[in-house]
């Protein structure tokens, strides 16, 4: 208690007083006040060994859609596709193409929409207008994972697809088909192969035990018609409302405009909770009518997060039509077989293949090896694939017309995907493509020259020269001369359009391009180059040329490959040569070797070979015929009236 005694002494020291506050029991309850206080802060700190973890208070400021998003029409979408879109088939080009811009085994981060997407708008117009045609070619034919054409391909792809998106969440899956003619003979058959699919899926389960799948099914004529009235998850539902598509013969295509519709069916679905996955898979075997809602439709698309499929056919090579073999189904019409010209391409925006007509097989139609540009594009910018699938495509070497498969495009010749990897169109938008012509000078030569008109060689060229005296032959040599005359100037525009691009022509990088322009600068100067040796052949001639062996009578003009008409023309062989032969070693497989082979098969000179014909032989007696006309047959058999062929320009 000395520290008690301390204090008092200290408060009497200070204030005088003898009694102090710690006088009597006021002691004790201090020691004691202080003990508890002590034993309560003990307590404390323990309990405060381990601070508690707090939830955070975040608040969260709801806003809207409207506020955040504009209509569609006015959503500024970045024209670059995401390198990690699409997917290459699963089975190399012969079961399915992706048109991603980096080709890879599996399909990787498709577009998807940010959960707070909701009441974006899709412009469609009031009269929802037509659809497309489909032929035989995108058939889903074979068994899933087996098979050996691009539409058992197309199954697999679509199947695992699908799978993919249900593993996220519900998924709604709106079946898009043309209504027309070609179409028709198909669908049950596609019907039966998705039934497969729903198979695989586990679709037609219990409902207990089946996946979180719906569909709904469009078709699209002249106008666009909702088959099925509302969602189904029923296998038999989707079968029946295919089968039950109706046939529509007005020829009209409007695609775009029913791929928009489907979006905006399922609009509500992709933004209203609960949420779906939403796929579009539309069947068809033409580009549509409607192509400048391409970009509108990719934006309405691409905002909702919904992927685009599209099992389709190859676009031809460079070009944007191409003949269809039609096979009549109906025995209301004649069975004929018809060969309609139908819109499949081309494959790229702008025209990127000079076509130089050589009247040979040089000109016949071959595949593109992808699929029409604004379908491709639009498939790619959403996170789809293009399906491109022939019924010919595994075929090995030229296809006749007699091997061309009913319902498919007359396509001579196929090429790997393999070989096809490197040389994919640029799917980004015009304003992008020109600002990369703009930027190479051969690329731009190209793309004009390509946009010329065809050029055909000269119309029939007189190879052979009777000389009766040489007055007559001057003057059908002088005739001949005549055709020369007028492709050449049409010759030497191409070139001329053509010529500035070897500046730049090291400088392409892409092997697309690369081919596309020494291919064109190959076969514009080997046309050149055979119809200036024509011509001066013919020059010679009239010059004055003897015959070797005295029966001789007639001058033949013969393709070569020598050439003895000036160093000018040989120089300018020499350069069609190096071009054509280089495109054939740098792009192994592709439609630019191919063609460049078959001119480089085509010899660039000429030279005259002699014969007789007998032009000056004296004319032969003619012969007795003596012999009377048979009897008119009065016992003709009566034949049934012909069948009427159907129209073909609208199948």
């Amino acid at each position: 208690m000395s520290l008690i005694n301390q204090a008092k002494n200290w408060w009497q020291q200070y204030t005088g007083e003898e009694e102090t506050p710690l006088d009597g029991d006021t002691p004790a309850w201090a020691v004691s006040l202080m003990i508890h206080v002590v034993v309560l802060l003990s307590l404390a700190l323990v309990g405060l060994g381990q601070l508690p973890k707090t939830d955070p208070k975040i608040t969260i400021t709801s806003i809207a859609a409207e506020d955040v998003l504009e209509p569609a029409q006015a959503i500024a979408i970045s024209d670059n596709i995401p390198e990690t879109i699409g997917a290459q088939s699963e089975q190399s080009i012969d079961m399915a193409e992706a048109i991603a811009p980096v080709f890879a085994d599996v399909s990787v981060v498709p577009v998807t929409a940010d959960d707070s997407v909701s009441d974006i708008q899709l412009d469609l117009s009031d009269a929802l207008p037509t659809g497309q045609q489909m032929d035989a070619n995108v058939v889903v034919k074979g068994a899933s994972g087996v098979g050996t054409t691009g539409a058992s391909g197309a199954v697999d792809r679509l199947t695992a697809e699908i799978a993919r998106s249900l593993e996220e969440r519900p998924t709604l899956v709106c079946w898009v088909f043309d209504q027309s003619v070609s179409l028709s003979a198909q669908r049950k058959e596609i019907s039966s192969r998705l039934d497969r699919v729903f198979e695989e899926l586990g679709a037609n389960r219990s409902k207990q035990n089946r996946p979180e799948l719906s569909n709904i099914v469009v078709a699209f004529g002249k106008t666009v018609t909702l088959i099925t009235q509302k969602l189904t998850d029923e296998v038999d539902d989707v079968v029946k409302a295919i089968d039950s598509i109706p046939v529509d013969e007005s020829g009209a295509e409007m695609t775009f405009t029913a791929i928009g519709a489907a979006a905006n069916f399922a609009k509500v679905h992709r933004t209203n909770s609960p949420r779906k996955n939403v796929m579009i898979i539309v069947f068809t075997d033409e580009v549509g009518n409607d192509q400048p809602l391409a970009d509108q439709t990719a934006v309405g698309c691409r905002a909702l997060g919904i992927p685009v499929y599209v099992v389709g056919v190859p676009a031809p090579f460079g070009q944007r039509d191409v003949k269809t073999k039609f096979v009549e189904f109906d025995p209301r019409y004649d069975s004929d077989v018809q060969w309609a010209v139908v819109e499949q391409g081309p494959e790229t925006l702008y025209p990127e293949v000079v076509r130089v007509r050589s009247g040979n097989a040089a000109d016949e139609p071959i595949d593109s090896g992808f699929g029409p540009f604004s379908l491709s594009k639009l498939c790619g910018n959403t996170g789809g694939i293009y399906f491109c699938v022939h019924a010919n495509r595994n075929a090995e070497g030229r296809v006749s017309d007699n091997q061309t498969a009913a319902m498919s495009s007359q396509l001579r010749y196929f090429f790997k995907n393999e070989a096809m990897r490197e040389y994919q169109p640029d799917y980004v938008s015009s304003a992008q493509i020109d600002q990369m012509l703009e930027k190479n000078i051969a690329k731009k030569a190209l793309v004009k020259a390509a946009q010329s008109s065809e050029l055909s060689p000269m119309d029939s060229p007189t190879m052979t020269f009777p000389r009766q005296d040489d007055g007559k032959l001057a003057q059908l040599l002088g005739e001949a001369q005549k055709k020369a005359a007028v492709l050449e100037p049409k010759i030497t525009t191409l070139y001329n359009l053509l010529l500035p691009g070897v500046a730049d022509r090291e400088k392409i990088k892409e092997k697309r391009w690369q081919a596309g322009y020494d291919l064109a600068m190959g076969r514009v100067i080997a046309l050149k180059v055979r119809t200036e040796a024509y011509n001066l052949m013919l020059a010679q001639a009239k010059s004055g040329m003897k015959f070797k062996d005295a029966t001789s009578d007639t001058w033949q003009l013969r393709p070569s490959s020598e050439l003895s008409v000036g160093s000018q023309t040989d120089k300018l062989a020499k350069q069609a040569t190096m071009y054509l032969e280089r495109v054939v070693k740098d792009h192994p497989g592709t439609p630019w070797a191919h063609l460049a082979a078959l001119e480089l098969r085509n010899p660039l000179g000429y030279v005259w070979d002699e014969k007789h014909t007998g032009v000056n032989d004296p004319p032969k007696p003619a012969g007795g015929g003596g012999g009377n006309p048979p009897p008119p047959n009065d016992n003709k058999k009566m034949l049934a009236p012909p069948k009427m062929k159907r129209p073909i320009k609208n199948i």
